[in-house]
């Protein structure tokens, strides 16, 4: 399994590729965490987590703003 080191030589599990790993073995696509703020995939057990996962990686990108822009 994929670990990522981070700070003081701790390990943590990289949990987007181990999500995408779940999927696969599901037979599902392994798109955890690529949605672009929308998922037509209704019936995955991941949907939102994966939402609250991009909407959190775009507020870090656009620096506090969300992907709405200005405030």
């Amino acid at each position: 399994m994929d670990r990522t080191n981070h700070g003081s030589g701790g390990k943590f599990l990289d949990l987007s590729r181990f999500i995408r790993s779940i999927q696969r073995i599901e037979g599902n696509p392994d798109c955890f965490g690529t949605a672009d703020g929308y998922c037509d995939r209704l019936d995955c057990q991941w949907r939102g987590y994966c939402l609250d996962e991009t909407k959190n990686q775009l507020i870090t990108e656009n620096g506090g703003k969300g992907n709405d822009g200005p405030s």
